[in-house]
Formats: structure tokens, C-alpha cells, sequence
């Protein structure tokens, strides 16, 4: 039980000062890693104690969920404060910030979800002494933690955005059971990370915001219903996920931000996809299209992104004076051309690889193509016009035709002045660019009735919704509410999965040969891995996967069910997605794909 002191009355006069409130808030931390450490050995005891050949006992498993749940109060604060050890801690897989560093999916499980998984493979003794190497790496980062402690001075903006993010964090990820997908404790779990915050609140809370008791007050009791319906609804199969967010995480979120404005906390400035001053992702106008855009883009204008429209219909800016990009990106099919891959744009032209993907949201992930080798539209627009097989121009070809025209220098100087040349390849790629980024749908009937609207959506899509963040394990690659890779709640970084993509929806187990992000960065583990894409307008968008191999979304949701290319028998050593069934009956398939057509405006 969560201990939340809220002073009223004449305390209130008396409310201690900031460095008293930082000093409780770091022996608090303190205190946790010394809990939390005091678990793990805990759990190393009962890994001794365990006897070879005999499944693991059930101290082996108490004593991990009594570790985890000591690691889920603190995790919101370790998360904002001491990113690295929360990837130490609990990550299976890290949402890294480097620019050196390895894609997330190229990095293991680590702390908890590579000890679940060692759990789960068995009660060999060699799996015993794997499981002990994993506490003993978590124990000395808790030593360390409790160490570093001294130096975590939080403000009152970094708190109100600890908490925010880490709330966010359990309404799309934690309720997804996205770090633990095996032990079905996902939603006790993320009540335990509601507590660990509502404690940091009561702590800081009376000397950083001391005007506002009614708001803190407010924002308790709705932290505390939300905590309360977690443990009350603790199957994960079943546990209500819209419920769920209409009821108690959005109204929390919202309290969190109204204790925000009341108190004048002038958010944290980060640079992400979600708004720093927008209460949830959920919420309207959550997302900044030009979150990923190049340092010094200019802000985005209209007359931009007309002129950006008329070149993407403009047959100029091809080689042969063919093509446009709305030939494969037709607005009518949510900017797809409804074919397995792209025809040639000439008899002698290479044949497109892959299928054309939706540029409806492009610009909330932070890279671009289903492998991933452009991080910028502007980049994406470089590649797609000078590829033999898609536009067959270049930057500096198609600005040069264009030039010839009169009405070109009018419309390029009416977007962006008359300072300089008015046509020119950088002012070409930037209109294109800025014309993608304003292809944003996020008012779907999901949408609205994630935002209240109880009419929204029918009570087979709201199963399917139950299903997609549970039991069918689709939340936990496409993250709710973008439905993409991008990974929640700091926005920074995009998923590639391997899957066993087969050729063709007749045989599951023959599959695609097409390297995809392997061809890009070589690495073994990224062999056949692709982008995860977002779900949005997916009932527009057929045919489905990178080649185009399935027709309909029943063929999708059936070879997802059978555990993909591994699951039906392919070799294939890397795939990310679990191959086991997910033992969907026919009325859950059906239930699933209603809810992907929510999706869809």
C-alpha cells in the first residue's frame, strides 16, 4: 500500500521548502534501490535453492514478481532521471538515443525481461545459473543507483514530466504487457508503477506547487482509481484496455495537466513527437509532424505545402515525364496504389522491389522506407527521385525542368519569396517534404472513442481492441495510439521486426528472400527485418506486408496466429515474432480486423 501524505489546513502554511522536498524525494529513491536489491537477493536465495531437473519452484517465481514490482514504483523516476539503468533494468529492447549505437531490435533483453525469459525456457540448472549472472548484474546496478542518488535534484518541471511520461508509458506499453509478455502480470505491475508515482507526487508535491491543494488533491484520487481498477481487473486476456483509458488514464493524465497549468510549470523543452504541452497521446493535437524534420527546417505554411502538392502530381519531376508520385501514392487508397508492388514506369525499367507503402502519418516516425535507410522525407525524396525504378530523375534534374517553366518560377516564389533563385533542388525537396508532413489522420472513430465518445465504435471492435493490446500480442510491435514502430512515450526511435514474410499467402513456410534492413547496415540479426508500419487506414491499404504477398487482412491476422514463418515450420533463426500460436477462434480473428477498420477515417 501506497503511503500519500497530502497537508491541508494549517500545514499548509507550514509546507517545507524545495530542498526539503528534493531531500525527501532522494532518500525515497534511495530507500527503493535498497528495497529493490534487498528482492533481488531475495530471489538469488530462492535460484540456489533451486533443485536441477525440477521445474522452477514457486519461491523462484514470488520472488521475481516481488522484485519487479520494487523496480515498477521507482521505474518512472528512473526512467527520466537515469535512462541508461532503466535500460539495464527492465528493457527488452532499448530506445536509444546514439546515433553510434545499434538499432533497438539488434539489442538483447535485459534485467528483468531477459530474466523472464530464462524463466520461461525451462528448469535446467544451467538456466538456474544464467538467471542468477542476470540478478547479479541487476544487483550491482542497484548499488550503483543508490550511490548516484545524492546527485538527482529533480525541478518541478521534471517531475510533472517523470510522471507523465512514465503514465503514458503504462497506457500504451505497460497495459500491452510490452516488457513482459510472459507472466500475465502486466496490469498489477503497472499499478504498482502508478503508486511509485503517486508517492514522488505527495513528496515534492506541498513545497513546489503549495497554491494548488484542490489540484493535487484531484490528480491523488484519480492516480488512485486508476491503481485501484488495475488490481481489481488483473487478467490480461481480459482486462478492458478502452476501459481502461477512457475511464481512469485519461482522466488522470488531464488532472496531471491541469495541476500543470494551475501551477504556471513551464514544461520540459524536448524535442519528440508528442507535445510537450498536449496531456496524452491520446489526446487531440498530440503529435508535432515536424518532430523528425532536419535542425533549421522553417516552420511548415500553407503556400508550402500547396506548392509541395502540385509538384507531387507534377509527371515532370520523372525521368521520362510519366510518372508522378501520386501515380503510386493515390490519394483515394490513403496514398497506396493498391497493388503488390509498383508497375514500371517504362518496359526497360527495374522492376520495384517492394510494395508501396501509406505516406498517411509518414512523418510521425523517425526514419523513412520499410528498411529504414533514410531518416528525413528529405532524404526519402532525394532516394525516390533518383531511383531507376521508382521516378528515375534526381534533385537537380527535375529543379532544371521545371525551371523551363514560367509557372514554376510564379508558384516557387509565391512559397518562399523572392530572395534567391525561386526554383531550386533544396526548395524542391522541401515543399515535397513539407507536403508529406501535412498527410496526418489521427481522427479515426478509435480516436473518438479513446477520447470518450462511447458511440464510436462497436462492442466487437472494442473486443478486437482487448485483443490487439492482449491476447493476440499486436500492441507490443504496433504501439498504440500512432500503431506504428515508434516507440512509446519519448517518441525517438522506430522498431525493425523479422516475421518470416512469406511469398506468398499459399505456403507460410516459403519465405520472401528480400534481405531488407540487412542490406542496409549488414548485420546478421536484421536479416528479412523490416519497419514495423503503422495500422492506420489499413483497411485502405491492400495488399499487406513489404512484398504484397497477403490480399486481405484475414490472411494477415491468420499468419500472425500461426506464429509466422517459424511457427509454420521456416528456418529461421532470427525472427522476432514469438512462434508459438496465439490460439485465436475465428470470432477473435473477425473481432481484431473490425477493430483495425476503426482505424480508418
Amino acid at each position: 500500500m501506497v503511503c500519500v501524505v497530502l497537508m491541508s489546513g494549517a500545514a499548509r502554511h507550514r509546507a517545507p521548502d524545495r530542498s526539503v522536498a528534493q531531500a525527501l524525494f532522494r532518500a525515497a529513491l534511495a530507500a527503493d534501490a535498497d528495497s529493490l536489491d534487498t528482492a533481488l537477493l531475495a530471489l538469488d536465495s530462492a535460484l540456489i535453492a533451486h533443485r536441477p531437473g525440477a521445474p522452477f519452484a514457486q519461491r523462484v517465481r514470488a520472488s521475481t514478481r516481488v522484485a519487479r514490482a520494487r523496480y515498477k514504483r521507482m521505474e518512472g523516476v528512473i526512467e527520466f532521471l537515469a535512462p541508461a539503468f532503466a535500460a539495464s533494468f527492465n528493457a527488452r529492447r532499448q530506445e536509444l538515443d546514439d546515433d553510434d549505437a545499434p538499432p533497438p531490435s539488434a539489442t538483447e533483453p535485459t534485467g528483468f525481461p531477459a530474466l523472464e525469459a530464462i524463466v520461461a525456457n525451462g528448469a535446467q540448472r544451467t538456466n538456474a545459473d544464467s538467471a542468477r549472472r542476470v540478478v547479479s548484474s541487476m544487483r550491482a546496478l542497484a548499488t550503483r543507483l543508490r550511490a548516484m542518488t545524492p546527485d538527482l535534484v529533480p525541478t518541478e518541471a521534471q517531475v510533472i514530466e517523470l510522471v507523465r511520461l512514465e503514465f503514458a508509458r503504462i497506457e500504451t506499453l505497460g497495459i500491452a504487457g510490452f516488457d513482459a509478455p510472459r507472466s500475465g502480470e502486466a496490469m498489477i505491475e503497472s499499478a504498482h508503477a502508478i503508486d511509485g508515482l503517486r508517492r514522488s507526487l505527495s513528496l515534492v508535491g506541498p513545497a513546489f506547487w503549495p497554491a494548488q491543494t484542490r489540484e493535487s488533491r484531484e490528480l491523488d484520487s484519480t492516480f488512485a482509481r486508476a491503481s485501484a481498477y488495475l488490481r481489481s481487473n488483473t487478467g490480461f486476456e481480459t482486462f478492458n484496455r478502452l476501459a481502461f483509458i477512457t475511464g481512469y488514464g485519461e482522466p488522470a493524465m488531464r488532472a496531471l495537466d491541469g495541476l500543470r497549468r494551475a501551477a504556471r510549470v513551464t514544461p520540459v523543452r524536448i524535442q519528440r513527437a508528442w507535445r510537450v504541452d498536449v496531456s496524452s497521446p491520446y489526446a487531440r493535437g498530440a503529435f508535432d509532424e515536424g518532430a523528425y524534420a532536419p535542425s533549421g527546417t522553417p516552420p511548415t505554411t500553407r503556400a508550402v505545402v500547396e506548392l509541395g502538392e502540385q509538384l507531387f502530381n507534377d509527371a515532370s519531376l520523372s525521368g521520362n515525364g510519366t510518372r508522378t508520385c501520386a501515380s503510386c501514392h493515390q490519394p483515394l487508397l490513403a496514398f497506396t496504389d493498391g497493388l503488390p508492388r509498383p508497375s514500371r514506369m517504362t518496359p526497360r525499367s527495374p522492376s520495384p522491389r517492394r510494395n508501396t507503402p501509406t505516406l498517411v502519418n509518414a512523418a510521425l516516425q523517425p526514419t523513412q522506407f520499410m528498411d529504414e535507410r533514410s531518416v528525413t522525407l528529405e532524404d526519402q525524396v532525394i532516394a525516390v527521385l533518383s531511383s531507376p525504378a521508382e521516378m528515375g530523375s534526381s534533385l537537380i534534374g527535375a529543379a532544371q525542368t521545371l525551371r523551363q517553366r514560367p509557372s514554376a518560377d510564379s508558384a516557387f516564389r509565391r512559397a518562399f519569396g523572392n530572395a534567391g533563385p525561386a526554383v531550386t533542388g533544396a526548395r524542391l525537396q522541401q515543399a515535397l517534404a513539407m507536403y508529406v508532413r501535412s498527410l496526418i489522420a489521427l481522427d479515426t472513430r478509435f480516436d473518438r472513442a479513446v477520447r470518450g465518445d462511447t458511440t464510436a465504435m462497436s462492442a466487437e471492435e472494442r473486443a478486437g481492441f482487448t485483443l490487439f493490446m492482449g491476447k493476440a500480442g499486436c500492441g507490443t510491435c504496433h504501439f498504440a495510439p500512432l500503431f506504428n514502430g515508434t516507440m512509446p512515450p519519448r517518441y525517438m526511435s522506430s522498431d525493425v521486426e523479422v516475421i518470416g514474410t512469406p511469398s506468398s499467402p499459399r505456403h507460410f513456410s516459403v519465405l520472401d528472400t528480400d534481405s531488407g534492413r540487412a542490406r542496409i547496415d549488414h548485420l546478421p540479426i536484421h536479416y528479412r527485418a523490416f519497419k514495423v508500419p503503422t495500422l492506420r487506414n489499413i483497411a485502405r491499404t491492400a495488399p499487406y506486408m513489404h512484398n504484397g504477398a497477403f490480399r486481405t487482412l484475414d490472411e494477415v491476422v491468420r499468419f500472425y496466429e500461426a506464429g509466422g514463418g517459424a511457427g509454420a515450420g521456416a528456418m529461421i533463426a532470427n525472427q522476432t515474432l514469438s512462434a508459438d500460436s496465439l490460439h485465436l477462434t475465428l470470432s477473435e480473428r473477425r473481432a481484431i480486423i473490425r477493430f483495425l477498420g476503426a482505424l480508418s477515417p
